[in-house]
């Protein structure tokens, strides 16, 4: 246990250190790192955006005098300490898309007149926290304070994408550490993380006067726009039944129309919180009857298919204690092939397991003659709640933040920890966080993503007292 000399000096070197991390930081923010998905051949795996962003951090990390190695463009593994055993922490450099509806540029670090508020994308999801995380190591190592484990920190390239990148690393490491954490998640700890699936219902587009129907951008977003292209319908006769219609326009689009819909975008673990635009896009059509032939029956799955986000729409309304009802959100929408390709993002219960949820959703689909193709399955993660490693966490939590009242929980959102042993995620959010601009607004996966830099230097106090304290602990 740290006494409180240690502490103290750990606190002056990170406050003393503040605005060059924020400096740091928006050199990271300066580089659009969304990851391609899939793994690509040649240089780079994930695009040259992600590459770029592990280029920046390895020469910002090596400047403190961290040895780094780049694994394939995949991720940087940074190694500090001795220890025969290592400690793990796993953050990402890549980010989601941004879109079109931001105020503020999102590859640039803006700072707000109250001198806390940064704005840009990944300064939450995770560039700002894994900065938080390398600082805390740095501070603990400029004090020659390292702790008795040696420290590994993982910087993916391809979380928010597939985490192939953590499938690389674990493939091309002698051996992995004995306890990790990932600040990727809100606080104070999160000790259940579901089960994520995702498959794509096939739905048959035949005989149909549906041209075309495309909406979202990745799959782990409930998407926020969506347009689908309707022939045989006069423009005129759709502009007047669909005028009354909310977050829809009709445009021409040569002899057809074009119905667009506009939705609020949130993280697929938290539907409740987002406006799903492919279901909006295929209700206006279907309730203004302009969907005519088999466009009638595909629209009519999807709608259903979208109709809620807890399972019962797709015959797998399942539950536990834990961590409560599985959630399921439409991402993607593409049309090819005379079918209707739908991704869907499906976050399900600690304790259930991937076989029974697929059975169902197969048994499902299969009634309406639509297919379930691509499938991959992560299975849960759990650590109870009453464990000595979550005890140890709460505690050094609740020594910088001793005026909140946090609970561990459990979340829909999917994090590396479900890959190592004895890891979770811890912070680096704020579970009590209100947006400076309104809802849908400057969360994670959203326009104007912010964050407080009191928080984030809170953090690498966070970061820095549990490294020293998970020595207290044998795996």
């Amino acid at each position: 246990m740290p006494d409180k000399d240690t502490l103290k000096r750990i606190d002056e070197w990170i406050d003393s250190h503040k605005e060059e991390y924020v400096d740091d930081l928006a050199q990271l923010v300066a580089v659009p790192s969304t990851a391609n998905t899939g793994v690509a051949p040649g240089e780079f795996p994930f695009g040259e955006g992600s590459a770029a962003a592990l280029k920046t951090a390895k020469e910002l990390a090596e400047g403190y005098g961290f040895e780094v190695e780049n694994r394939d463009n995949f991720c940087l593994v940074a190694h500090v300490g001795k220890g025969s055993e290592k400690v793990g922490i796993f953050g990402h450099l890549d980010v989601v898309p941004c879109g079109s509806d931001w105020q503020y540029p999102p590859y640039a670090l803006t700072r707000l007149d109250d001198g806390d508020t940064v704005i840009g994308r990944g300064v939450m999801d995770d560039k700002g926290p894994l900065w938080a995380s390398v600082y805390a190591v740095r501070c603990l190592k400029e004090l020659n304070l390292l702790p008795r484990r040696a420290v590994e920190i993982f910087m993916g390239g391809d979380e928010e994408c597939g985490m192939e990148d953590i499938k690389h690393y674990k493939a091309t490491s002698k051996e992995l550490p004995v306890v990790s954490f990932t600040p990727d998640s809100a606080y104070p700890i999160c000790h259940g993380e579901k089960g994520i699936m995702r498959f794509h219902f096939s739905v048959p587009n035949e005989d149909s006067n549906l041209v075309s129907f495309n909406g979202g951008t990745v799959r782990n977003v409930v998407a926020g726009h969506a347009e689908l292209v309707l022939s045989g319908v006069s423009f005129d006769e759709a502009a007047e039944k669909l005028a009354k219609t909310e977050r829809v326009s009709v445009q021409r689009d040569g002899e057809n129309i074009k119905i667009a819909a506009e939705g609020a975008s949130v993280h697929a673990s938290t539907p409740e919180n987002g406006i799903n635009a492919i279901g909006i896009a295929a209700n206006a059509a279907l309730k203004a009857g302009l969907a005519q032939g088999g466009a009638e029956f595909a629209l009519g799955f999807i709608a259903r298919v979208l109709s809620d986000y807890n399972g019962k729409s797709i015959s797998a309304p399942f539950e536990d204690e834990p961590s409560g009802k599985l959630t399921h959100v439409g991402g993607v929408i593409r049309s090819e092939n005379g079918r209707l390709d739908l991704c869907i993002d499906v976050r399900y219960p600690v304790t259930c397991k991937g076989g029974d949820i697929l059975a169902a959703v197969t048994e499902f689909a299969g009634k309406y003659g639509v297919s379930v193709g691509d499938v991959t399955d992560s299975a849960p993660l759990y650590i109870p709640a009453d464990s000595a490693l979550v005890g140890l966490c709460m505690e050094t939590v609740g020594e910088v933040f001793p005026e909140k009242n946090w609970k561990p929980y459990t979340m829909g959102g999917g994090t590396y920890a479900r890959n190592m042993p004895n890891a979770y995620a811890l912070g680096a959010e704020d579970p009590d966080f209100v947006s400076p601009f309104g809802l849908f607004r400057g969360d994670i996966h959203q326009p104007d993503e912010c964050a407080s830099i009191s928080q984030l230097v809170k953090t690498m106090k966070v970061y820095a007292r549990l490294l020293l304290r998970l020595d207290e602990f044998e795996f």
